[in-house]
């Protein structure tokens, strides 16, 4: 059981949820805001209590809530308890390819996004379509981009450096904040994109195995 499913708070440090609520302080958005990736509704709560009710932008999150036993209907116990109403959340119960189809066919568009899912190089990267939805001035925070986790920072570092539209704003911990400036020439994430997490993708759970072999050898050390 992940200790979020009881303490229904927020897995990011305080550090990182300080730094993502002064973004959308800061930023006024009043479009779709997006969530991919939500635990037990911690950080969904918080980036929802930056706006009064009467002036609250629509919420979407898309998880397949299955991180843990329950996780629905905990999120939506965390909401009421924090004076905050789960249905005003349009939340997606999907995965993120799916719901990603589901939201282009609607032509959905969002001025904020954060994407803290599964961590792995082809994960990211398909969640990264999901910039194609992106307003242009709107925000992207990634969580966990940080070397602990490298199917992220692969993932990231491509992106940028294949969108040179998309400016870094800052990181606070392992929270990364983008900006898209300007439209993208094209569509995000292509097919030579994807490749490439693929090509990653075994050398990077080769990687992780090693390691967690090694992490008893070095504690014993």
């Amino acid at each position: 059981m992940r200790p979020c499913a009881t303490t229904l708070e927020a897995e990011m440090t305080p550090l990182e949820h300080e730094y993502l609520l002064r973004l959308i302080g800061d930023a006024h958005h009043t479009g779709k805001h997006l969530e991919i990736g939500t635990a037990a509704g911690g950080t969904l709560c918080a980036m929802m209590g930056c706006f009064d009710d009467q002036q609250r932008p629509p919420f979407v999150v898309v998880d397949r809530m299955t991180y843990f036993p329950d996780q629905a209907a905990t999120v939506r116990r965390n909401l009421s308890q924090r004076g905050l109403d789960p249905n005003q959340v349009d939340f997606r119960v999907a995965t993120s390819a799916a719901a990603f189809a589901d939201a282009e066919e609607r032509g959905d568009v969002f001025d904020f996004m954060l994407i803290d899912s599964c961590h792995k190089i082809l994960a990211v990267m398909a969640d990264l379509r999901w910039t194609r939805l992106l307003a242009v001035g709107g925000i992207l925070c990634l969580h966990d981009y940080c070397p602990k986790f490298p199917g992220v920072m692969r993932a990231v570092d491509r992106f940028l450096s294949q969108y040179p539209n998309y400016e870094r704003m800052g990181l606070a911990g392992s929270l990364l904040a983008i900006r898209k400036a300007t439209a993208t020439a094209g569509q995000e994430v292509t097919p030579l994109d994807q490749a490439y997490a693929l090509a990653w993708h075994l050398p990077l759970v080769a990687q992780r195995k090693i390691d967690k072999w090694r992490a008893p050898q070095r504690a014993a050390a």
